[in-house]
């Protein structure tokens, strides 16, 4: 997939010729709209013509626009979704059945084995017998979610609190093996250290990527089970989500900051530079080939996708679900 970044402030876009031609100054970049896949406007200053927008839009071309954390506000795309009433109409009725827990404990286990198998293949390529043993610990976290049972609105605290205790040892391990002029003592997402605020932008960029996937595979993103409903908020992408974070995010930022990858934050934010070179990176580690515990091997990006579908399915056949788990040891 060819994506395009656009950063920077007084950048047009228009359609001229049935060609996307993108202007900064004296700056110019014509491209055919058949050779592009998904359009990123990363900062704000942008300009876009609604004539490039239908030819955009005629190409099947994504377009995204994100706020200065990351964040998705908008996003269009040709809406051709598959089989959204039978997909959502079970997802709608499994949130009142014990399935619910099960789906919500799926997500769950999905995000600290991955957790879990990372930590333990850092501390294998680093010589770190304390990182391996973390990992350990973590995995083990799994059991104690297998015993929970019961109703959704009653299992969900248990589910979050065993997440919270894996999720302590993990961001622990990670400030362990991270340069200390990066600043970085846990997760903190409301922290201006230079990982914690990359964590924040790429997150955001992975939501924007994981709702286009449950949209196409005829999913609600609104209606979860692990999170709590709430007004306006894509519940089921955050549920969703939490089994590509390692994958997708994490481990990117863990290996680009040890290698000496630094960003510049202005004002609690990253500067335009900064948001089109991990877009960027983040991008190119998307499109890396990843095998799964249960699976075949693909690009990451096709794998959220594949992951959405069978998920759809699953609710359709009140079916077991299992999630992407990175092989990590390989």
């Amino acid at each position: 997939m060819r994506s395009i970044v656009i950063a920077g402030y007084g950048v047009k876009v228009c359609a001229r010729n049935n060609l996307i031609v993108i202007t900064k100054g004296s700056e110019k970049r014509v491209l055919a709209p058949s050779d592009i896949d998904q359009l990123i406007l990363a900062t704000s200053g942008i300009s876009i013509s609604t004539k490039a927008l239908r030819l955009l839009m005629r190409f099947g071309v994504d377009v995204i626009v994100l706020d200065s954390r990351g964040y998705p506000v908008a996003r269009l795309y040709q809406s051709h979704i598959t089989r959204t009433v039978d997909s959502r109409r079970a997802q709608y009725e499994v949130y009142v059945s014990e399935l619910a827990t099960m789906y919500a404990k799926s997500f769950a286990e999905s995000k600290i084995m991955n957790q879990g198998l990372y930590i333990k293949y850092l501390g294998r390529v680093l010589d770190l017998q304390d990182l391996v043993d973390t990992g350990t610990k973590i995995l083990e976290l799994v059991n104690d979610l297998a015993r929970i049972s019961g109703p959704i609105n009653e299992a969900r605290h248990e589910i979050m609190g065993i997440e919270a205790r894996a999720a302590r040892m993990y961001w622990g391990s990670i400030a362990s093996i991270i340069p200390s002029d990066i600043g970085f003592d846990g997760r903190d997402q409301d922290s201006s250290d230079q990982l914690n605020t990359s964590l924040n932008y790429l997150y955001g960029v992975l939501y924007s990527e994981v709702f286009k996937a449950l949209c196409l595979a005829g999913l609600d993103p609104y209606a979860g089970y692990l999170h709590t409903d709430r007004s306006g908020k894509p519940v089921l992408t955050f549920d969703f989500i939490e089994m590509f974070r390692v994958s997708a995010v994490d481990s990117l930022l863990v290996k680009l900051f040890r290698e000496g990858f630094r960003v510049r934050i202005i004002n609690g934010v990253l500067d335009p530079k900064s948001r089109s070179e991990l877009i960027s990176r983040y991008l190119e580690w998307v499109s890396r080939t990843v095998k799964p515990i249960d699976g075949r091997a693909s690009d990451l990006r096709s794998m959220i996708r594949s992951f959405a579908r069978r998920f759809a399915k699953c609710l359709r056949t009140r079916s077991r679900f299992r999630g992407f788990v990175e092989r990590w040891w390989c």
